[in-house]
Formats: C-alpha cells, structure tokens, sequence
C-alpha cells in the first residue's frame, strides 16, 4: 500500500488525529514537519541522467517519494513571512525553495498542495473568482489610492481588512489585526494610505456569521450569532468556535462555493459567510490552511472522519 505524506509543522495539531485513524486503519503515513532553525527536517533530490531519486527525513523516519500515493498540505511551513536575520532568512528561503519543487514533483493526488494553496490564499482572486461564481461579496475597494479610498469611504460605512494574514507573529506573542470600521483620522494621511493595499468593504450589519469546511463532497456548517463586541469580526472577544453550533448551509450557496473551489483548484476549505439584517448571504473569504478542529468538535469526529476515508479512496 502506497503512503500517506502530511505536510505540517510541530504545532500542527490537526494532523495528529488524522494519523491516529489511518494508522488504527492499517494505512501507511509519514509525517512532515517544515520547521526551521535546529527542527529542520531534510531533504534529497538526485539527479543523474535519467533517473531521479527523491527521499524526506523528518524524526529520524526515511521515505522514498515513489513510496507515496496522496500528499495533503495540512499547514505550511510556520516560518513564512516572520521576520528573520540573515541566517534565517538563508535558511527558510533555502528550505522552502527544495522542500516546494519536491512536493510539486511527486506527481501525486493533494488534498490541497502547496502550490494550490499559496495561488487560493491570494484574497483578491478569491474575491473576483467567487464573484464569478455567482457568490453575493460586499460593496468592495482594494485600493493604496488615497482619492479613491476617501471616494469609497465617503459613499459607504466602511470596514478594512488586511490583504495577507490577520496574524502577526512576534517573539514570544502573536497579535492579531482584525477587521474594523475605518474611523475618520485614517483618511487624513496620504501616506499612510499609500503604505499599502487593503481590503476595504462596505459595513453591513451583521446578523450571523458561518464557517463551513469542505472535504472534497462531504460539507459541515456551523453557525454563530456576534455579540457587540464582535460587530466587525467574529473572532474579536471570544475564544475559537465558542459560540458556534451546527447548521444547515444554502444548498445554492454551497454549490457556488464548490464552483469557487474548483476555479482555485481545491479540494479542502474553511469557508467564512456572514449574514447581514436583511437576510443577505456574503462570502467573506476562504481558508485554504483554515482550522477544523472546533467545526469537527460540533461534529462529533466527522470532518476527521471525511478526511480519512478522502485518502484512504484517493491512495
């Protein structure tokens, strides 16, 4: 039987369940850890002529690239993007390139690759893909233009939301930028508009809030109403998926959804929708790396489940 490669790091969390059921279903997986500095796990790319080895070491564990039958991409490495001396800037950017080409090269079946992940993750393209799609998206202007900026805001109450990760890791915390209403001294300044793109989006009123994940044709809903604190982003004041419970999602908006999915080249995602006062259904983003464990929590297993038997059909 062909194996099982999972991408991760030490801290990807998620993964370990997954592998306790493959391993308890006699499928054979290796684990993949891209983390940097003295974690570093390594890699081997021969070539001579005609003939190309590949092989991972991580945890004292070898495997030969031919040996595996399905990859999934559970999380990339954590060091992307953090800020790093010259040495580590060396050696991450060193990491990655080899560790990239290698994944692309295996020619095998993902659950979301690398590659697929990074082109998906770019929120600009979600957004005019899922319009396409026939996903209903807020009023929206990205822009570092200040006139046209102040021309949005002066039309509509508007919120801004970064155009890359809304984490910011630090030595020894992690920070979060979350989206927020634009106050009027943040259109003052032409240079600080100028400093870089940002998502910026009309306000609605927000009435529920969803994240749906989607493990090839198996689909989990959760849904959560905010509390006044959590107006602008339901992640502001509260712990992870504390308020959520299971739901029914739109059949129609989950089809657009999956047409979305297929134009990114997907087949894994943590979707986010909010529903307005009105009755309105936006997408707000997809999560192409997003967190499951809460939704799978509701579930009782499943989403562990569904990913499971995704592999154990696509081996």
């Amino acid at each position: 039987m062909k194996t099982v490669l999972i991408v991760t790091h030490q801290r990807g969390f998620e993964a370990d369940t997954v592998i306790d059921a493959l391993r308890q279903d006699g499928v054979p997986v290796f684990r993949f850890n891209c983390d940097a500095e003295e974690n570093a796990s390594e890699v081997s790319l021969a070539i001579d002529g005609d003939k190309t080895e590949i092989s991972l070491f991580c945890d004292g564990r070898e495997i030969n690239c031919s040996h595996i039958g399905i990859g999934w991409c559970q999380q990339l490495p954590p060091y992307l993007n953090q800020k790093s001396s010259v040495g580590e800037n060396l050696q991450r950017r060193s990491l990655w390139a080899a560790q990239f080409a290698i994944f692309d090269l295996l020619g095998v079946p993902w659950l979301n690759s690398p590659k697929n992940i990074i082109y998906a993750a770019n929120k600009p393209l979600q957004l005019m893909y899922a319009k396409s799609a026939g996903l209903k998206i807020p009023i929206t202007l990205i822009s570092n233009t200040p006139k046209d900026i102040r021309a949005f805001s002066e039309k509509n109450l508007t919120v801004a939301k970064n155009l890359a990760t809304p984490w910011v890791v630090l030595p020894g915390e992690t920070m979060a930028a979350y989206t927020k209403i634009v106050p009027e001294d943040w259109l003052k300044k032409d240079a600080d508009l100028q400093f870089c793109p940002v998502i910026y989006q009309e306000y609605r009123v927000r009435k529920k809030d969803y994240r749906v994940v989607v493990v090839g044709d198996d689909v989990f809903a959760a849904c959560c109403e905010p509390n006044e604190q959590q107006l602008e982003d339901i992640r502001r004041c509260g712990s992870t998926g504390v308020s959520f419970k299971p739901c029914d999602f739109d059949d129609k908006t989950t089809s657009q959804l999956r047409i979305l999915m297929k134009r990114l080249s997907i087949e894994y995602c943590s979707a986010d929708f909010m529903e307005d006062s009105e009755g309105n259904l936006y997408f707000l983003e997809i999560n192409t790396c997003g967190a499951w464990w809460w939704v799978d929590y509701l579930y009782d297993g499943s989403i562990r489940d569904s990913i499971v038997e995704y592999f154990k059909k696509n081996l």
